[in-house]
């Protein structure tokens, strides 16, 4: 009787040290895999000095206003003076010594008599859309980067926000088929079909904030 007791006991003690073997290997595993995921995540000087040359290139090749008195710059598609009487899907960009943002801007012009007041809109293509409602925008005319503007000729509906907050939509056009804007207020809407121009220009803007994701919105040096 005694002789099967401690068989037992030692079976039970052997059994329970190759099960603490094993979880320690698998908590080795475990750590050493989520270390090396972390180094792969890392970014080097290098890649943000990389990346920081990208961002400048792109900027340099643009229209720019320079505040000598502020030392912001701004880069703008549409040049120093307003933007055309047309409609149009922008990004545009502003620097500040070493920091680097970037903002998005919907023009709508007409020179009808009648508004949309838009204060939502549906970046749509062939295959999926996703709508973007503009926040504390009263009654479609202003608030949230919403605003109506008269002027010579005809009418402005715009919107200008950061980059961020239209980049998912952005993305969506530069990637469907039949990429098309809709802008929608409480009684009418109006859908913009963006031209290759427009892809090209948005396909820069997605890469180049992709590269400031990079350096965290700054050039280094």
């Amino acid at each position: 009787m005694m002789k099967k007791f401690l068989f037992a006991l030692i079976m039970i003690l052997f059994l329970s040290f190759i099960a603490g073997c094993g979880s320690d290997n698998k908590s080795n595993t475990a750590s050493s895999t989520s270390s090396s995921s972390t180094s792969k995540k890392e970014i080097t000087l290098e890649q943000k000095k990389q990346a920081s040359a990208e961002i400048m290139r792109i900027l340099n090749s643009m229209p720019q206003q320079t505040d000598e008195v502020e030392k912001l710059t701004w880069y703008k598609p549409w040049g120093s003076g307003g933007y055309p009487a047309q409609d149009a899907v922008y990004w545009y960009a502003g620097k500040k010594n070493d920091s680097v943002w970037m903002r998005a801007k919907i023009v709508n012009f007409t020179s009808s008599t009648g508004w949309v007041f838009w204060d939502k809109i549906t970046f749509s293509t062939a295959d999926k859309n996703i709508e973007y409602k503009i926040k504390d925008c009263f009654a479609g005319q202003s608030g949230g980067g919403k605003s109506t503007q008269i002027v010579y000729g005809g009418k402005y509906e715009t919107l200008d926000v950061p980059f961020s907050d239209l980049d998912e939509g952005y993305r969506l056009l530069v990637n469907g088929k039949n990429p098309i804007i809709r802008l929608t207020g409480r009684e009418h809407y109006y859908d913009y079909r963006l031209t290759e121009n427009d892809i090209n220009h948005l396909k820069t803007g997605i890469y180049l904030f992709d590269q400031m994701k990079v350096t965290g919105d700054q050039i280094i040096q």
